[in-house]
């Protein structure tokens, strides 16, 4: 049974390039604005949704809040916004990933796996990725099948690295979901001091260095 994708989108070119791409592998179902979105989502069950913000009737924002009030399933948001802060909004909203128009199909299909494989692997209280393991409901990380004890700091900025994995996040954003607080010159060490902690525990538990930073860029997890 191939899995259902959801696409809430009101550009019908979009919508029907989508289609003609993924329909080889999934389920597509189409809605043309947010109150037909949630709708088709309460009926259809998706395995995943693929949300544009700029819905009428109901934008995608609201979409997004509202969905995930009622359970987990992943969502991608298609925006054409640019803004970090909004990006960042958007992530502590539920999202599980986005990527910003115009955006590469191919790119898609790899987020789409990303994010399907996780759901079918992971019970829906757990993130994995690798030898690692993080219980969101036991606040317990198992590396290789042996805890490592976390600060709460650290645990956070691993749960955002394990639920969009490769993906990488400008330092000034993961201040800002992680410590609710404007990014300053001054922040920048106290967000290196917990990474580079976060860094040590894992390669130690593991053998492996699993955050990389990108010069200019920011950190990812590999």
């Amino acid at each position: 049974m191939h899995p259902k994708i959801l696409i809430i989108e009101d550009n019908v070119d979009i919508q029907a390039l989508l289609f003609d791409v993924l329909s080889k592998n999934y389920l597509i179902y189409k809605s043309l604005d947010g109150v037909s979105g949630i709708n088709d989502f309460k009926s259809i069950h998706p395995d995943l949704i693929i949300l544009d913000l700029m819905l009428p009737q109901i934008n995608g924002e609201s979409v997004l809040k509202i969905i995930r009030k009622q359970n987990n399933t992943p969502i991608i948001v298609l925006t054409a916004i640019q803004s970090k802060a909004k990006i960042v909004t958007l992530l502590q909203d539920g999202a599980n990933d986005y990527l910003t128009k115009p955006f590469d199909i191919s790119e898609l299909e790899a987020r789409i796996k990303v994010q399907l494989r996780n759901q079918t692997i992971s019970p829906s209280n757990s993130l994995i990725f690798d030898d690692i393991v993080l219980n969101d409901q036991t606040h317990q990380v198992l590396v290789k099948q042996k805890p490592i004890e976390l600060s709460k700091k650290e645990f956070h900025l691993l749960q955002i690295f394990l639920a969009h994995p490769h993906q990488v996040f400008e330092k000034s954003q993961l201040f800002q979901i992680v410590w609710h607080e404007e990014y300053f010159e001054s922040s920048e060490n106290t967000l290196n001091v917990h990474i580079s902690n976060l860094r040590r525990k894992l390669l130690i538990a593991s053998g492996k260095n699993y955050l990389i930073s990108i010069w200019g860029i920011g950190i990812r997890l590999i």
